[in-house]
């Protein structure tokens, strides 16, 4: 099985997981450190905490998977997209948990557009790693 497609772009990568390696830590320590915003969440402390860590794990995995190229194989690319889709349905969940509280509507934000980044390295994960020399579009049958 051949890959094709543009490798994604590497500033494309660093703007899209910036914002969540920034906001996602932050929302853990305000979850972890307050109360009244660990009362507002949607798997509580404890596992909002862990819900945020691992999406945080997944942005990362996926950055460095899709910063290696064509050198990882379409299994993993496929895995590593997944696993990026399947973290920003944990952080909208926790996105919608804040916002039906509606006291900590910034912190809302901050996962939703962390969602929105999540969702946006998986498609890019998913994508095809290179494209033929000449430019033509191959359909890979299976």
């Amino acid at each position: 099985m051949t890959t094709e497609g543009n490798p994604p772009n590497r500033t494309v990568l660093v703007l899209s997981a910036v914002g969540p390696i920034v906001e996602l830590p932050v929302t853990a320590l305000a979850v972890g450190s307050f109360p009244e915003v660990a009362q507002d969440a949607a798997f509580g402390s404890s596992g909002s905490q862990v819900a945020m860590a691992v999406a945080l794990v997944a942005v990362i995995v996926a950055v460095a998977t899709m910063w290696a190229g064509s050198r990882v194989g379409v299994g993993t690319r496929m895995a590593v997209g997944v696993t990026s889709w399947i973290a920003a349905g944990l952080v909208a969940t926790l996105a919608v948990g804040f916002l039906v509280g509606a006291r900590w509507v910034v912190l809302a934000v901050l996962l939703a557009h962390s969602t929105v980044a999540l969702g946006v390295l998986g498609g890019l994960a998913v994508r095809p790693a290179t494209r033929p020399a000449d430019g033509s579009e191959r359909a890979v049958s299976g």
